[in-house]
């Protein structure tokens, strides 16, 4: 099994979300480097869900304490609430696209 994190983020607005996500984008391959997978999905204008996978707990753990200190430092501002829920992603699918 996986270790996996699945997080709910409203933002305050359309733009701090937005903000968010060039971030994310920017910066979380260098600040999740355990990470498997990393996976924003956008659910309205000011609303995502994350997905990420890591091939351990340890691992988890360690981009955990990381996500916390950023949502809750300098990025707290641009939330209106998140919460997390973790558990063991038990299917993946993975379409190749034909050569």
């Amino acid at each position: 099994m996986t270790p996996t994190n699945v997080v709910s983020m409203n933002f305050k607005t359309a733009s701090a979300m937005q903000e968010f996500i060039d971030v994310y984008e920017k910066d979380a391959p260098s600040l999740y480097p355990q990470a498997e997978l990393l996976l924003l999905v956008k659910i309205d204008d000011a609303s995502l869900i994350a997905v990420a996978a890591y091939p351990s707990e340890e691992g988890r753990l360690a981009a955990k304490k990381t996500a916390e200190e950023r949502i809750e430092g300098h990025l707290a501002p641009l939330f209106k609430e998140n919460f997390r829920l973790v558990g063991d992603m038990v299917v993946k699918h993975q379409i190749k696209q034909p050569s």
